[in-house]
């Protein structure tokens, strides 16, 4: 038997639970709340803030490209970090090179925000500007050198099992596969390849 097979047995299918209260634990962190947000798109810096507050999100995404001074500034004043997990992320970056230097970027925007112990990253590596489809093999290299370098990484992906698992196996601390391409809204449209 192959490795993959043999790892395969293992690992229980996946299954999607009713809505409940348990928390979700990623990299030894605790949330009580599955919803992530971003941080763009908002007219406004307090349309932003109530959109977070009314949701009850706990973990906030933020293009860390897009923090500059200006934004830095408004991200402080407009939300409670003591409430809410920064999850920086390396959206626009299109080499693996480029994402691992913003994951540090990233790294160091969550200590000013004073999450000092923060070392999660949302890792995309997006080659394809038409579909935005993350590049699988840009996204495994970056991935490998984040682990190393001590970051609890959450790379976008293809919803590709045995991607995952290479994924899982270097380290990664979760994987967030799309569910369809971004924009299509098409809702889950891949749950058949998520499933395995």
């Amino acid at each position: 038997a192959s490795a993959l097979s043999a790892t395969a047995t293992r690992r229980s299918p996946l299954t999607v639970a009713p809505p409940s209260n348990d928390q979700l634990v990623i990299a030894g962190k605790t949330f009580n709340s599955r919803l992530f947000l971003g941080t763009g798109k908002y007219k406004t810096a307090q349309d932003m803030a109530d959109s977070i507050a009314a949701s009850e999100a706990e973990v906030v995404t933020v293009a860390v490209r897009r923090v500059e001074g200006a934004v830095t500034s408004m991200l402080e004043t407009s939300i409670d970090w003591n409430k809410v997990w920064l999850l920086p992320n390396t959206a626009g970056c299109t080499t693996a090179e480029d994402a691992v230097r913003v994951a540090r970027l990233g790294r160091e925007v969550a200590k000013t925000l004073g999450q000092d112990d923060n070392n999660f990253v949302k890792l995309e590596v997006i080659t394809d500007s038409t579909y935005l489809l993350p590049d699988p093999v840009g996204t495994l290299a970056a991935a490998r050198q984040l682990v190393k370098e001590g970051f609890a990484v959450l790379p976008y992906c293809s919803p590709d099992p045995v991607l995952c698992r290479h994924l899982e196996d270097i380290g990664c601390a979760t994987v967030m596969p799309l569910g369809s391409p971004i924009g299509s809204g098409q809702g889950i449209d891949a749950s058949s390849c998520i499933g395995v």
